[in-house]
């Protein structure tokens, strides 16, 4: 039987402990947001300008005018109402999911879409927190109007 002994000084102990703690955060900040990688036209990367953002909504299918007709800072709410319930049930269908971000803040884009079929006056809201797309929806307000998430165009 062969045994072993190692000798640690706290000081030693500490330096071990802390460069775990940090490989740990590293390899956490490199890794992509949960519910954040959804994209249903295959597209990927970070969405940090509005030309990105158009490239992004151009992969499915939609073309916009730039720039965004708005540009605002909403916070998701930390307790979801009906309401919001079925908005996050319509993410879901597209592969997203606001739950892990109850409570934060998050940029919303609205953009003319102006290749949608059969409609003029289209609107698309994309939700981005942290360079990358986490919902959105596509609408119009008009009186028979509609809204559907961030599906490829004509699926």
């Amino acid at each position: 039987m062969m045994i072993c002994t190692v000798r640690f000084s706290k000081k030693k102990a500490v330096a071990i402990l802390l460069a775990i703690a940090i490989i740990l955060a590293a390899v956490i900040l490199a890794m992509p947001e949960r519910g954040a990688g959804a994209d249903a036209a295959g597209a990927s990367g970070a969405v940090r300008t509005e030309e990105d953002q158009a490239a992004y909504l151009g992969a499915l299918g939609y073309q916009v005018e730039l720039p965004p007709l708005e540009c605002k800072t909403v916070v998701i709410p930390k307790q979801f109402d009906d309401v919001y319930t079925a908005y996050n049930e319509m993410q879901q269908e597209c592969g997203f999911d606001l739950t892990d971000y109850r409570g934060r803040e998050v940029t919303l884009y609205t953009y003319a879409v102006v290749n949608y079929p059969q409609n003029s006056d289209v609107l698309c809201d994309l939700l981005i927190c942290g360079g990358r797309v986490i919902g959105g929806n596509l609408y119009t307000a008009a009186l028979d109007g509609f809204m559907h998430g961030l599906r490829p165009a004509g699926g």
